[in-house]
């Protein structure tokens, strides 16, 4: 039968079916408040928070380097940056959920789904919905690491 959460894929490689508990994220904002309570909310919904990053060059070392499942983007850049940021993001792990976080008066709702990100909520908004998202687009599938 094998091992009930592992399904063994057509060319012989592992694909893990994920536990939505043990997911791995990295948050990235430049904003310290924010980051911190993105980080408890978070943790207390039973995610493991593997970095916090206030830069994109660290968001893409840490998206190398950790392999998270999920990255909470705050865009605090331009539109073509932000853009060009979920496609790096992606290049680097194309399963990878990307929830985007805005402020309200930003309109890169279309711009960022078009770039790859999973789901896009505009400030202010209530963690208990921010949650909610991150769960609705954790990955189901992911490659044995």
């Amino acid at each position: 039968m094998g091992h009930p959460g592992i399904i063994k894929h057509h060319l012989g490689g592992m694909v893990v079916l994920s536990d939505k508990s043990e997911m791995r994220v990295v948050i990235a904002s430049d904003v310290p408040l924010l980051g911190a309570l993105l980080r408890l909310s978070i943790e207390d919904a039973g995610f493991e928070v593997i970095r916090e990053v206030s830069q994109s060059t660290e968001l893409l070392v840490a998206v190398s380097q950790y392999a998270p499942d999920i990255v909470i983007l705050d865009l605090g850049l331009p539109e073509v940056e932000s853009v060009k940021l979920i496609e790096s993001i992606l290049d680097l792990d194309s399963i990878l959920a990307i929830v985007a976080i805005s402020n309200a008066e930003d309109d890169l709702g279309e711009l960022v789904f078009a770039a790859g990100a999973r789901a896009f909520i505009r400030k202010p908004f209530s963690m208990y919905d921010l949650i909610d998202i991150v769960r609705k687009v954790a990955p189901v599938f992911r490659n044995h690491r």
